[in-house]
């Protein structure tokens, strides 16, 4: 692999669903429809099978199938697929990689394995599970620190010092709103510019906020709705028009509330409602009841608002 494949671009990354059929097999021609979508929007890259996929839902060969066919949808290597992968012992974690790196994909992301809790899991002892996980990967590796999926395990600024600088670990998807963690990564010239570790948002609701303290964009779901919303923040935030891209954020911000209420069935709800993707609007049990859409009402307005911006960009 040469250096550049072993850095994540500035921009925006979509987290994709996993479409199901209603007897929840893969339903692959809305998967494409969508990539599709998003690769003509100007998305930068895809995470597939990633907590938004149902990573933890689909068997290793679903995942590998989604790689495939979207690689070969999409072949366009500026188009990054970013596989995902559930939690498990480090051999299944680097066999993963591997595989999916034969089916099309770019970079890896993982999450830190948070069963025992912060409790029991040391700073340490997540350094080592990704020394070990990482050691001649195949695949470049984006840490998904995301505490609320993880039973609490947050990785602490001053454990990236040592993180960031393993060769294969090139980025980490921030799923907090912690500024102070935000800062201290985006401003830590060391590991940007020596090791070329990258720090994103997982939250387009501090989109704005990200990049003010030097983080690179954001890896969010809306996104996969919103695509060219997203990427005007951070077209008008790159050419100093703060207060137009502040006001593309509070609709973002609003409806990415709904996101974080809703989470994967509400995104799949709106993905149908806007472009009619989708023969189901569940996942795979246990997350098979509909979104509620009594929550979903109360964002109605400025989903509305952000829709027609979107039609107008």
């Amino acid at each position: 692999m040469t250096v550049d494949s072993f850095v994540l671009p500035r921009g925006i990354y979509t987290p994709i669903p996993t479409y199901f059929k209603k007897d929840y097999s893969l339903d692959l021609e809305p998967q494409v429809e969508h990539a599709k979508f998003l690769h003509n929007a100007g998305i930068n890259g895809l995470v597939v099978a990633g907590s938004m996929g149902e990573s933890t839902h689909l068997t290793r060969d679903e995942r590998l199938s989604l790689f495939r066919t979207l690689r070969e949808a999409v072949p366009d290597p500026n188009f990054k697929i970013i596989a995902g992968a559930p939690s498990g012992p480090v051999e299944e974690i680097r066999e993963e990689m591997r595989l999916a790196k034969e089916a099309g994909a770019d970079f890896s992301i993982l999450l830190v394995p948070g069963y025992f809790g912060p409790n029991l899991i040391s700073q340490e002892g997540i350094i080592e599970y990704f020394e070990l996980v990482s050691k001649d990967s195949p695949l470049p590796i984006i840490i998904y620190n995301y505490p609320g999926n993880c039973n609490g395990v947050d990785i602490k600024p001053e454990t990236f010092e040592s993180l960031g600088k393993l060769p294969a670990i090139v980025a980490v998807k921030l799923t907090h709103f912690n500024l102070a963690t935000y800062t201290l990564l985006g401003q830590n010239t060391d590991l940007i510019e020596t090791y070329n570790f990258r720090p994103f948002t997982g939250l387009g609701q501090v989109l704005i906020p990200s990049l003010s303290v030097g983080v690179f964009g954001a890896i969010d779901g809306l996104s996969g709705m919103f695509p060219k919303s997203m990427l005007k923040i951070l077209e008008l935030y790159d050419a100093g028009e703060l207060q137009k891209a502040q006001k593309i954020q509070y609709l973002v911000t609003k409806v990415d509330e709904m996101v974080t209420a809703l989470n994967v069935v509400g995104v799949k709800y709106s993905l149908n409602k806007l472009y009619g993707y989708g023969e189901t609007l569940t996942g795979r049990p246990p997350l098979s009841k509909p979104a509620n859409l009594e929550v979903w009402k109360k964002y109605e307005i400025e989903f509305n608002e952000l829709a027609k911006l979107e039609k107008s960009l």
